[in-house]
C-alpha cells in the first residue's frame, strides 16, 4: 500500500477537518426504552422534528412518549399534551415520576384549525422541551406540518403526533414513524437508520401506563 501524504490543494490546506471521534449525532430525547434508542441516531425523539406513533390504545405509544417526558423532568424542563378522547389518571403519572407542576395539559379543541393555532403558540413559547398531541385522526395539513416542523428546528423542540388510525403512507416531513402492535413495534421510518425495524412489544407493555376513555355526557347525565 502507498503510504506517501496526499497533498492537499492551497484551497483544502486551511480547512480544519474533523475526526470521526469529534462527530456527534443530532440531539434527542432518551426513552428509556435501550433498544429504541440504541437503533436511533439520536438516541432517543429527534429534537427540532416531528415524529409519528400510531397504535391502538394500550400498545404502548403514549408510554414510550411519558418515559421520555420522565427523562425530561428530570432535567427540570416542561412538556406540554393535547388531550384526545382518552385521559391519563394522575395516579398513573405520579407512579413513573411524571411531574404535574411541569406538564401542561390541554384538551383537543373541537374546531380542527385551532389545533394548528394551539401547536404554533406551544412550540414558540420557548418553554416545552417535547410535546405529545394525541389526535383521534391526523387532519392537519401538508402546509400545516410544514410549518411546524420550521417552528421545531426554530425552538428544538420534539413534536410527537399520536392516533390510533394507521396512515396508508407516512409523509416525509415525519423524521419517526412508529407503528405499535400488541406483539410487536415496528419503526416504519427513521432518519439515517435502515428501516423497518420490529421490536417485542414485551418491552413496552410490562411498563405501559393504562388509558380510559373519558365518560359519555350521557353517563353524566
Amino acid at each position: 500500500m502507498d503510504t506517501r501524504k496526499i497533498a492537499l490543494s492551497p484551497e483544502l490546506s486551511s480547512i480544519s477537518f474533523l475526526t470521526p471521534e469529534q462527530l456527534t449525532p443530532p440531539a434527542g430525547l432518551p426513552t428509556g426504552v435501550d433498544v429504541l434508542d440504541r437503533f436511533l441516531l439520536w438516541k432517543g425523539l429527534p429534537l427540532g422534528e416531528l415524529s409519528l406513533f400510531h397504535g391502538l390504545p394500550g400498545t404502548g405509544a403514549s408510554s414510550v412518549w411519558l418515559r421520555c417526558v420522565q427523562n425530561v423532568h428530570q432535567q427540570k424542563k416542561w412538556a406540554a399534551w393535547i388531550n384526545s378522547d382518552a385521559q391519563l389518571l394522575p395516579s398513573h403519572l405520579n407512579q413513573h415520576q411524571i411531574d404535574l407542576k411541569k406538564l401542561l395539559v390541554v384538551q383537543e379543541p373541537s374546531a380542527k384549525e385551532k389545533l394548528f393555532w394551539i401547536l404554533q403558540e406551544l412550540i414558540s413559547s420557548s418553554l416545552f422541551e417535547v410535546i405529545g398531541c394525541q389526535l383521534s385522526e391526523m387532519a392537519l395539513k401538508n402546509h400545516q406540518l410544514q410549518k411546524l416542523k420550521r417552528l421545531c428546528r426554530a425552538f428544538q423542540v420534539s413534536l410527537v403526533f399520536i392516533t390510533r388510525k394507521a396512515l396508508p403512507t407516512i409523509n416525509p416531513l415525519f423524521a419517526l414513524a412508529i407503528q405499535f402492535k400488541r406483539d410487536f413495534i415496528r419503526v416504519e421510518r427513521a432518519l439515517h437508520r435502515p428501516t423497518p425495524f420490529s421490536f417485542s412489544g414485551e418491552l413496552i407493555h410490562a411498563h405501559a401506563l393504562p388509558q380510559f376513555p373519558k365518560p359519555s355526557r350521557k353517563l353524566l347525565g
